[in-house]
């Protein structure tokens, strides 16, 4: 049953992930869903639960992209370096700081 539950949270979150990106952009997208998931994996982190690691993994690991964030990081940078340093600043810096105030809440 929590091998059921994991593909269908992971599946969620990939199809959520997807949305987003269809309906705010690429780059958009995938940096509010990561900022997204770094706030709710924040919010989670104290506690126990084996199924809100389930979700944490499952649903929030497949709803934020660390490859689709590389893979624009490169496009932003074809012709000049500093739009994909700037995209992967904000995005490391707001991830951060939305993990921070997801602890602190």
């Amino acid at each position: 049953m929590i091998v059921v539950a994991f593909f269908a949270l992971a599946a969620v979150g990939s199809v959520i992930r997807w949305k987003t990106a269809i309906f705010f952009g690429a780059h958009k997208g995938t940096f509010l869903v990561n900022v997204i998931g770094s706030f709710c994996l924040g919010l989670m982190v104290d506690l126990s639960d084996p199924g809100l690691t389930l979700i944490g993994i499952g649903g929030l690991g497949s709803l934020t992209t660390f490859s689709t964030f590389c893979a624009n990081i490169d496009s932003l940078s074809e012709s000049n370096y500093r739009p994909g340093l700037v995209y992967a600043l904000l995005t490391v810096i707001a991830g951060v700081l939305a993990a921070t105030i997801g602890l602190n809440i």
